[in-house]
Parts: C-alpha cells; sequence; structure tokens
C-alpha cells in the first residue's frame, strides 16, 4: 500500500498572466488577469472540471496506491 502526497503551488504564488504589450495602453508593461490553472487540460487548466478557475490557489491531491 501506498501513500502520497502532491503540493502545486505550496506557498500560494500568484501566477500572473502575461503583462499587456500595447504600446499605447495605460496598462503598458503591467499584468491584468491571472494565468490559467495547473496542468493545461479543460477549462482553465487543471485537469477537466474547470477547478483550476484561479491560478493563485494551492492544490494538494492526496492518493492511496493498492497493489496486489
Amino acid at each position: 500500500m501506498q501513500f502520497s502526497l502532491n503540493f502545486q503551488n505550496l506557498f500560494n504564488h500568484v501566477n500572473l498572466a502575461p503583462p499587456v504589450g500595447n504600446l499605447s495602453s495605460p496598462f503598458f508593461g503591467q499584468s491584468l488577469a491571472l494565468n490559467g490553472g495547473f496542468g493545461g487540460f479543460g477549462p482553465g487548466g487543471g485537469g477537466g472540471g474547470g477547478g483550476g478557475l484561479g491560478a493563485g490557489n494551492r492544490k494538494i491531491t492526496a492518493q492511496i496506491r493498492f497493489n496486489f
């Protein structure tokens, strides 16, 4: 029997989207949104259901595996 824990973004560091690149924008060089979630699967990333809507959130996954 194996037990495992997987932590992504353990210290809750916010992942910002790329900055605005339009030179005439007052927001040039600033990031105005959060980047996608973890993984890159499904809507917003995060593996399917759209659970990766806020990229600043930490994700903790627990797993139990039984082999015989």
